[in-house]
């Protein structure tokens, strides 16, 4: 008997529809499923997002959380060819005036001069030291070129700060010595032992490179290393770096040349005013966020209602504050307009930051009780690991790997069932258009019988 390929061919009914329809019904679990994992994933996606504005209003925050956020100092240099500064947070403001008597150089020696780099020199032992630190390199026939002994030096695995250089003029290329830190304690001097040509302080053979200022001078020098001499209101500070740090207290001098000019340390009271507007920028970012969420993906999820209460709660506590003598931020020059939209009056805030200077820095970052003090450690737990976000989240992924297991299990069933119902109307439709041929073969003998 012919096997039916394709169901409905022996009926000419449309059992293919009929299966499909079926199916169909079937699947509508599986659909479900799929939907409720959709909506899952958009909210990850949108918890996802949440975090990005959380992290961003916890570094706003964190700009204005600490005493040390309020210590925002500029230095300002008079003359910034003689001198600049830079300035900590440990800094205070005040006026200094800087005389600077001597600027800080290296150490640079010159040897004669040789026909050119190849040149050979010598063999024996060179002793370098820099300051009271020294290494030794030695030199034989493989490295006895002027060359030879530059790089050696370099390639010291034991070099304690000194570079070596070729310089090729008019008279021929010499060998020259640096050091590669400026003042006294970082000054050159060279020995030299086991002298190839049996001398190891003559001019010729290694002992060309002998230096020891005061005493055998056999190369010349080109800078003389010195340390940095500055006077500071009268006082004089001496400093092998010409970057000069804590002489005045959280600030760091960078000499450049000699001379006398003025320095100011004044407190960068816009830098703090920055702060401000992005402390009111970020509340603002992260309650529009806040309400997008509660309109969209996250419509009625607790913890958007538990963060914006605790946030609200901070800004609605009126608590007296130590060290301050405000209590809520609209004393300060910040409030909330119609909307509970964050605004700063800077005029406002510039006038508390002249006048009451502690106060206002204390009503943000008094521990435990200044404002944003008390909204970065709320950030901090939102946002640490098992913390209010991470066990949402964690919550989410959970209940997408159960649902990823009912999925595939739903359809494995579904699967066996298309196979089941296939084989059924399969086998129904052989069985049909086999009684259809024994029906038509039937009528045909009868048609005959009459006939006869």
């Amino acid at each position: 008997m012919a096997t039916i390929s394709s169901l409905g061919v022996g009926t000419g009914l449309d059992l293919e529809s009929i299966v499909t329809g079926l199916m169909d019904l079937e699947r509508q679990p599986l659909d479900r499923l799929e939907s409720k994992q959709s909506i899952i994933n958009a909210q990850i996606s949108a918890y996802g997002s949440f975090k990005s504005k959380l992290d961003s209003f916890q570094t706003a925050m964190a700009s204005l959380a600490s005493a040390s956020s309020f210590k925002v100092f500029q230095a300002n240099s008079q003359d910034e060819d003689l001198f600049t500064a830079t300035s900590t947070s440990s800094a205070s403001a005040g006026s200094y005036n800087i005389d600077v008597t001597q600027v800080a150089s290296r150490d640079k020696l010159a040897s004669s001069a040789f026909t050119d780099y190849n040149s050979i020199v010598g063999e024996g032992t060179l002793s370098i030291s820099v300051g009271s630190e020294s290494f030794d390199v030695a030199i034989d026939s493989s490295n006895s070129s002027l060359a030879g002994i530059r790089t050696a030096i370099n390639n010291a695995s034991d070099n304690t700060g000194v570079t070596a250089s070729i310089i090729t003029d008019d008279s021929g290329a010499r060998l020259v010595l640096t050091s590669n830190e400026t003042g006294t304690e970082n000054a050159i001097s060279v020995s030299v032992s086991g002298d190839s040509d049996g001398n190891n302080a003559d001019t010729s053979g290694l002992s060309a490179f002998v230096y020891s200022s005061g005493g055998t001078e056999n190369l010349s020098s080109i800078s003389t290393a010195k340390d940095a001499i500055v006077n500071i209101d009268g006082f004089t500070t001496t400093s092998s770096s010409n970057s000069i740090a804590n002489a005045i207290d959280g600030v760091t001098l960078n000499v450049k040349d000699v001379g006398s000019s003025t320095l100011d340390i004044t407190r960068n009271d816009e830098a703090i005013l920055e702060s401000v507007n992005e402390f009111a920028s970020a509340y603002n970012t992260l309650m529009t966020e806040i309400k997008s969420q509660r309109s969209g993906q996250l419509e009625a999820d607790s913890t958007l209602l538990t963060i914006e209460r605790q946030v609200r709660d901070v800004f609605n506590s009126g608590a007296s504050i130590t060290g301050s003598s405000f209590s809520y931020l609209v004393e300060a020059g910040i409030s909330f307009d119609k909307n509970g939209v964050m605004t700063v009056d800077e005029d406002k805030v510039n006038e508390v930051l002249s006048s009451d200077f502690n106060s206002f820095a204390n009503l943000f970052s008094a521990e435990g009780e200044g404002f944003a003090n008390r909204l970065e450690s709320l950030a901090d737990t939102w946002l640490q690991t098992d913390g209010l976000i991470d066990s949402r989240e964690e919550g989410l992924n959970s209940r997408l790997k159960r649902m990823d297991t009912q999925k595939e299990q739903m359809e494995s069933r579904l699967e066996m069932t298309e196979t089941r119902l296939r084989a059924q109307y399969a086998a129904m439709d052989t069985l049909v258009s086999s009684l259809q041929s024994q029906g038509n073969y039937l009528i045909s003998q009868l048609s005959a019988m009459n006939s006869n």
